[in-house]
């Protein structure tokens, strides 16, 4: 019976048991990946960087034995070969780009401190300097026409940026942290990089960089510098390798999911002092670099998450798209994609609706919003486990907007309730650091129940409600940290939207509310303006919602006196109905991460809200959504 017959490709296996460890493992760790053994580098060296990507990558520069060299290979996939050398030996600098349009910057050598090479593919050749000399630099660029470098080292460590846009470096805002030797990867608009080397000795820090500013995010878990990394975006990324104290080499991988580090698979080859690294966090290379001596050893990374190409390594059975025969329960079965569920977490402290939810399943606040008691300021945090009481707001109220993460946030608008409107609606905005809520620039006008997208340093509020005009605005505003900007409207004016942060301040999404009627309508926000999509299956207001402008997941709501329990996700072109809620609520608010798609892990957080006929009738019941990589499914025969 090991080849009844096939189903989608795959050959029908019996077996004996479903292959629940593996899909425990991907549940439990949905980063988990492994390194194996790829082709070796022509020249063992170190004390370079690489850039590419897995099947498509560059090492430039460096040094052997005992000297800068000025070698340079390209990988296929499979091998190294060598490609025409750069004009000037250097060690310890910076590559970016691509194999047909790559970049290589900087040395630690006082005369190449600010050379920079340009590479079409065929030949180097020497291009615009940089403006602030140095080795040691944190760099990466999807192509060699845009690329962002920070930090570095020359006599002091250095916290300067510099951007590239193929012809000329402009600086940049600083890193928060002068440092050298930071691993890390993404594009010059989106960056992540962790660890280095900052006075006195190396640092776990870990910043953000969206295009215009570096942010403090959650620290890597182990210290390191001089190790390699790669990544697509500031929400995706790997680490790997380097030196660690007192010295010593390091195996250590760390992959970024946009708001933590998770340790992952070691390398097999333990290295560090400038190693290579290209690819993202699912497929990746790891090359060159000194272990005991200056190695040519390449190690490829291999995400798997599902729909793979390929099984995690023992685990031959466990395929999306396969069926097998479970020989002990005598059922015929499949592996399917995922499909996100609700179960129950902790209550919160409280019944609590119209709040401001912020951060990520594992890391979330919920802020101020209205008790049976009437509003509160106070300010909870989950931890995936627990909520814990953090320090209050200044101003109490409901109906605000928030964006931001559990370390650093914003709440914008609301209503307080302690006057007649409209002088109980207001405009104040306040800022939170981690630990304490600061006032900062109000915003130009009054509006409550607002959508919101972004972070702290790049925040955008839509929608909303008026008491001014009275009623439903169209009106856009945009916030850098300090300041706010209009900018063009949506098309549907209308409060009473997702309670959620769905996007960044240039990729949102804006679904659902009220503009006199109960609406559905979508629309996507591309940083210039906005395009209207596909409805919602169910039109409602005061729903909850996160993930992305192209996978997210919303619940909940109400029309009328109907209070929801649907679920639905979005997959950038369309609405599908999915799981509910176990307890029907509106007036709540949503806190995730990722995406609302079958295809990737996804989980969300939706706390409280108001569950009865009255508005007043507020629940205190947790629900988190997750979806797992693939579930079994028994399968109907005849």
């Amino acid at each position: 019976m090991a080849n009844l017959k096939t189903f989608s490709g795959f050959p029908i296996q019996n077996l004996t048991s479903d292959p629940v460890p593996f899909a425990q493992a991907k549940t439990n760790n949905p980063y988990v990946g492994v390194w194996s053994s790829g082709g070796s580098l022509n020249t063992a060296r170190e004390a370079a960087t690489g850039a590419g990507t897995q099947t498509a990558a560059f090492m430039a520069g460096g040094r052997d034995s005992a000297n800068p060299v000025a070698l340079h290979e390209q990988y296929d996939g499979s091998s190294w070969s060598e490609a025409a050398d750069l004009n000037t030996a250097r060690r310890y600098l910076g590559n970016a780009g691509t194999t047909t349009a790559g970049l290589a910057m900087g040395s630690n050598v006082p005369a190449s401190w600010s050379n920079v090479e340009s590479w079409n593919g065929s030949a180097w050749t020497e291009t615009a300097e940089l403006n602030t000399g140095r080795g040691y630099m944190f760099r990466a660029g999807a192509t060699g026409t845009a690329v962002i470098i920070a930090g570095g080292y020359t006599t002091t460590h250095l916290s300067v940026s510099e951007s590239w846009n193929g012809s000329a470096w402009t600086e940049v805002n600083d890193l928060n942290t002068a440092r050298g030797t930071a691993s890390g990867g993404g594009t010059y608009t989106s960056a992540i990089t962790g660890g280095g080397q900052a006075a006195p000795g190396y640092t776990t820090d870990s910043e953000s960089w969206n295009g215009t500013s570096w942010t403090e995010v959650s620290e890597i878990n182990n210290v390191r510098g001089y190790g390699g990394g790669d990544g697509s975006s500031n929400t995706n990324a790997l680490i790997f390798g380097g030196n660690t104290p007192p010295p010593a080499t390091s195996a250590n991988t760390e992959s970024w999911d946009g708001s933590s580090w998770t340790e992952v698979n070691d390398l097999a080859t333990a290295r560090g002092n400038g190693m290579g690294g290209a690819g993202t966090n699912t497929l990746a290379l790891a090359f060159g670099g000194n272990s005991t001596a200056q190695t040519a050893v390449t190690e490829e990374w291999t995400f798997s998450g599902i729909p793979p190409t390929a099984p995690a390594e023992g685990y031959s059975d466990a395929i999306v798209g396969q069926m097998y025969y479970n020989s002990t329960s005598g059922q015929f079965k499949n592996i399917v994609a995922g499909t996100g569920t609700w179960a129950s977490g902790t209550n919160t402290p409280g019944n609590r609706s119209l709040y401001a939810g912020i951060g990520t399943v594992t890391a979330s606040l919920m802020v101020s919003g209205n008790t049976a008691s009437g509003i509160t300021a106070d300010n909870t945090s989950y931890d995936g486990t627990s909520w814990t009481e953090l320090n209050n707001v200044n101003l109490g109220r409901t109906s605000m907007s928030g964006f931001g993460t559990k370390a650093a946030a914003v709440i914008t608008g609301g209503y307080d309730g302690t006057v007649p409107a409209p002088g109980a609606y207001k405009t104040n905005v306040e800022e939170w650091d981690g630990t304490n809520w600061t006032e900062v620039n109000n915003t130009p006008e009054i509006a409550t129940e607002t959508g919101s997208a972004g972070s702290q340093t790049a925040g955008l509020i839509f929608g909303g409600y008026s008491p001014l005009i009275p009623g439903y605005i169209a009106n856009v505003k945009e916030y850098d940290g300090t300041n706010w900007t209009e900018v063009n409207n949506v098309n549907t004016a209308r409060n009473r939207s997702m309670g959620y942060s769905i996007g960044t301040q240039t990729a949102a999404l804006f679904s659902g509310g009220d503009s006199g009627s109960v609406t559905g309508a979508t629309e996507s926000w591309d940083g210039t303006s906005w395009t209207e999509l596909n409805d919602m299956n169910t039109a409602r207001f005061l729903s909850a919602g996160s993930g992305s402008q192209t996978s997210a997941v919303v619940a909940g709501g109400r029309q009328g006196a109907n209070r929801y329990t649907n679920t639905e996700l979005w997959d950038g072109s369309s609405w599908t109905e999915a799981n509910d809620l176990a307890t029907s609520r509106s007036y709540n608010v949503g806190a995730g991460t990722g995406d609302g798609s079958s295809a990737n892990s996804s989980n969300q957080l939706y706390a409280a809200g108001v569950s009865g006929p009255s508005s007043t009738a507020n629940t205190a019941a947790t629900e988190e959504w997750n979806i797992p990589d693939f579930e079994i499914k028994s399968v109907t025969t005849s």
